[in-house]
């Protein structure tokens, strides 16, 4: 799944962890688009619930926990943006 690939080519600017220093806790990639940012958590497989990251943790700035099922929510989100209610949790559209 190649989320951050889409979110560019959707015309959102990247801003990827990088790997050697990232905390669990740590989104992999924020993205923004005009005002709009959003924090992505991307996993390989669906998250345990013990391990599901706290997308709630940036006040305003929808969190996203996407796994390889979860592309078609993800492109829906990157192509018609999320509002602050919006997001957190793995169901995350």
């Amino acid at each position: 799944m190649d989320v951050t690939a889409l979110a560019r080519r959707l015309g959102w600017t990247v801003f990827e962890a990088q790997v050697e220093r990232q905390r669990l806790e740590d989104p992999s990639f924020v993205a923004v688009k005009g005002r709009e940012v959003i924090a992505v958590w991307l996993r390989s497989s669906m998250p345990r619930a013990q391990r599901v990251p706290m997308t709630d943790r940036f006040p305003g700035v929808p969190g996203f926990v996407w796994s390889p099922p979860d592309m078609a929510s993800a492109r829906v989100v990157l192509t018609v943006g999320a509002s602050p209610d919006e997001g957190g949790g793995p169901d995350a559209a």
